[in-house]
């Protein structure tokens, strides 16, 4: 049933068995499309696979464009420089999240401005919004969580309202879905992720999916150098190097002719463990807004208990049972470069989530017997500890 990691380097002896907390799985069309890259000598930032996953996955979306990056850190970089955001300028950013998109939002000299989350989704609260609105307010960066869609109707309307663009940071539900419309349609510009553990993966990598020819055209030209596409080797930006390479886009061709396939299993998965959570007194599976189709990317719980009581000593339980499990991400208002400006009573969503949550194994290979095995053993112990 335990996954082996094996060791590597001098000794390469076999380390601890562990479930992994996620896993890649990749099949032989990978290989192949990938060993194609190889022996044309087609492996950098050029070749036949860019244009087409580029397509390939706006297509899938529903979206006109897409533009391949270096990861979905730096599409969120180049999105916000490709808008013409500049010094200055505010953009607004929820709470609970990965910590990229508050430090791209500074990197690219602006700054950060966070909302708590709501619940059940734990995106963006569109009622504490608009209260951080200023003259200065640029733009609205929205993290759908988890594989859960933000509430977009009141963001969307507050966006229009106010002037501000809308970013979509989709790296955690590719596939989600609002009110039957699907998440990353909404805004100026939606960002992928395509690391090793996404849902689907190119290694590192991430898109940028938009509607708007003229930000294409920008976004294409920044991730160049800032060189003009008119004239080779003439540069008219300050731009960067932020390309996905050819052997990156082989693999999400791949990796995107089963997506459909992929999201279906992983579907199957989040049954298997709601149903050991559903009803449990102690912790609570993913909660879901009514308006959500959600996909499942990382299996979430989250204790009743409002303290770390338990939360850490069950992590540490998970991994000496040769299960990895991970602390839910701390609000960002917690991190050192943000916490003196912030003040934490501003976030009690974001927070109390944040401490009683964490992730267990999210592989696409665990089988229906190992996700049973997984939960019953998080929910053995709290049977005994949480007194």
């Amino acid at each position: 049933m335990l996954w082996t990691v094996s060791g590597c380097g001098s000794m390469d002896r076999e380390k601890e068995t562990v479930i992994p907390i996620f896993a890649p799985v990749f099949k032989e069309r990978e290989r192949d499309l990938l060993l194609e890259c190889i022996d044309t000598g087609w492996i950098s930032s050029q070749g036949r696979f860019i244009p087409y996953f580029e397509e390939q996955f706006a297509a899938w979306n529903g979206m006109r464009y897409g533009v391949a990056t270096s990861s979905c850190t730096t599409a969120l970089h180049l999105v916000l420089v490709s808008l013409g955001i500049g010094p200055g300028d505010e953009v607004l950013c929820p709470d609970l999240t990965f910590i990229a998109p508050a430090n791209m939002i500074r990197l690219a000299g602006l700054k950060p401005v966070f909302v708590d989350v709501e619940e059940p989704g734990w995106g963006l609260n569109p009622e504490h919004l608009e209260h951080k609105v200023n003259p200065r307010t640029r733009a609205v960066m929205v993290v759908h969580p988890l594989g859960h869609a933000a509430d977009m109707d009141p963001i969307m309307e507050l966006a229009r309202e106010h002037g501000l663009k809308v970013i979509e940071d989709v790296a955690e539900a590719p596939g989600a879905e609002y009110k039957g419309r699907r998440v990353g349609t909404f805004g100026d510009a939606s960002c992928y992720s395509f690391f090793a553990n996404k849902i689907m993966t190119t290694g590192e990598g991430g898109i940028i999916l938009t509607n708007d020819p003229e930000l294409n055209e920008w976004l294409r030209i920044y991730r160049d150098h800032g060189m003009s596409r008119k004239e080779r080797y003439v540069p008219i930006a300050a731009g960067f190097n932020y390309r996905m390479t050819n052997m990156q886009a082989a693999v999400g061709v791949a990796q995107m002719e089963r997506l459909d396939e992929i999201l279906q299993v992983r579907a199957r998965q989040a049954e298997v463990y709601k149903g050991v959570f559903a009803d449990n007194p102690r912790a609570v599976w993913r909660p879901v807004a009514e308006w959500c189709r959600p996909v499942h990317w990382m299996a979430t719980i989250t204790l009743r208990d409002a303290s770390l009581r338990l939360r850490d000593p069950l992590l540490a339980h998970m991994r000496e049972k040769g299960i990895d499990c991970r602390q839910m991400v701390y609000p960002v208002h917690m991190a050192e470069p943000y916490k003196e400006v912030n003040d934490p009573e501003e976030f009690p969503v974001s927070t109390s989530v944040s401490l009683r949550s964490l992730h267990l194994p999210s592989s696409l290979g665990l089988k229906p017997e190992e996700i049973k095995y997984i939960a019953e053993t998080a929910l053995e112990w709290l049977d005994r500890h949480d007194n």
